[in-house]
């Protein structure tokens, strides 16, 4: 297994960060680097989404991708882990490297054979409930892909699904608790059915990222 820094990751992972344009930059523009800090991890419990209230849910927008376990990104990806990448908030935006741009994004993947893929990310600043409900309306306009309001995970929230290239499948949480947007994601080829393991993966993200 690799490990390296800055991700050429597809451009699918960009979706819900650029759907609201020019809003989306002007609300997270003014973002810097975190100050949150976090001491040496345990291992965080997760609770089933259908168990988790947005509302009574806090999360820190921080660096977690060490605290999600090897063992869960396994199962997400149903097999196991190639590769392993993180990115932070003024990092290059993936699969942007030439652009000029940087994300305003905490976030992190891990990659399998054929096509496979795990991958979580959080926005560095606050979102509004408007700005969370115009991502998740724009959800479904990307090519291949259908979207619709999902009642967990976040409050707004929405589920998405899309076909890509080469048989694979993408499913993908996204959704605000309290003023935090968080997106999960599971890809694999669409005979191993991916959508079985995002809610168990998106249950462990949430748990990295509520972890004191």
């Amino acid at each position: 297994m690799t490990q390296r820094r800055s991700v050429p990751v597809a451009a699918g992972l960009r979706l819900l960060v650029t759907v609201a344009g020019a809003v989306l930059v002007a609300a997270l523009a003014s973002g810097c680097n975190g100050s949150h800090h976090r001491t040496a991890a345990t291992t965080p419990t997760p609770t089933p989404i259908a168990r988790l209230h947005a509302g009574d849910v806090q999360l820190v927008r921080a660096p977690f991708c060490d605290r999600v376990p090897a063992s869960a990104a396994r199962r997400a990806l149903g097999g196991a882990v190639d590769t392993h990448d993180t990115w932070g908030n003024g990092d290059p935006v993936p699969g942007s490297s030439d652009s000029g741009d940087v994300g305003h994004e905490l976030g992190c993947a891990w990659t399998g054979a054929s096509g496979s893929a795990a991958r979580a990310w959080v926005f560095a600043r606050p979102v509004t409930t408007d700005l969370a409900a115009t991502i998740v309306a724009q959800a479904g306009t990307q090519p291949g892909c259908k979207a619709e309001p999902a009642t967990v995970f976040g409050t707004p929230a929405v589920l998405q699904t899309c076909s890509l290239t080469g048989g694979v499948q993408r499913d993908r949480r996204a959704g605000l608790f309290g003023d935090t947007w968080v997106t999960c994601e599971v890809a694999g080829p669409a005979s191993s059915d991916p959508r079985t393991r995002l809610d168990a993966w998106c249950a462990q993200v949430v748990a990295a990222l509520g972890a004191g």
